[in-house]
């Protein structure tokens, strides 16, 4: 099983506020399967964790449900983390695009 980070709600979260975050990053999850992961207190999401585009999927759902008011649950490989830690995660990754942009671009003008 690959690296993985992933996102939970409370199994009493409302699944309408709820699917209205999950829908707009994964547009093919439905409803139905938005509220079972709910009331089976499953990952809404889980990307592999050298996902970029996933890791910052996973924060961006984060802070959507803090400002529903609904306390999201974060994982990393099937343990708690932090949202400092997928941060620093995702900070990582764009430092080392940047890295190797500037480094194309070098080799570009020699």
């Amino acid at each position: 099983m690959k690296p993985q980070v992933a996102i939970k709600i409370p199994n009493d979260s409302s699944v309408a506020k709820a699917a209205s975050i999950i829908r707009k990053i994964e547009k093919d999850l439905s409803i139905a399967d938005i509220s079972r992961r709910i009331k089976d207190s499953d990952y809404l999401l889980s990307y592999d964790m050298s996902s970029e585009k996933g890791v910052n999927n996973i924060i961006r759902c984060y802070n959507e449900f803090l400002k529903l008011g609904i306390t999201p649950s974060l994982f990393e490989h099937d343990r708690p983390a932090s949202i400092d830690l997928l941060k620093n995660l995702s900070n990582t990754y764009k430092e080392i695009s940047d890295e190797i942009d500037a480094e194309m671009e070098a080799e570009d003008e020699e």
